[in-house]
């Protein structure tokens, strides 16, 4: 077997074995720490609001559901 053919037989099982495996790995690590931010991120956005906020914000949201899936009327309490 000649360098040439040595060369393009570890070019070959490099780009069909380990180049794959290796971009299968690198993309399962940025998929697991983009759910640890996100995680993160919900996290300091639920300790920034104050507890009536927070109620507000969730009932908004409710409401904003409420309107997409189809319900005309849609209450919304008051503040307290």
């Amino acid at each position: 077997m000649s360098l040439r053919d040595s060369l393009q037989a570890r070019f070959r099982r490099f780009s069909e074995e380990i180049l794959p495996e290796g971009l299968g790995s690198v993309s399962e690590k940025i998929e697991h720490l983009r759910k640890r931010l996100d995680h993160m991120n919900c996290s300091l956005a639920e300790r920034a609001l104050p507890e009536n906020r927070r109620l507000r914000v969730r009932e908004l949201s409710l409401s904003r559901k409420a309107e997409q899936a189809g319900q005309k009327v849609t209450k919304i309490r008051e503040k307290i």
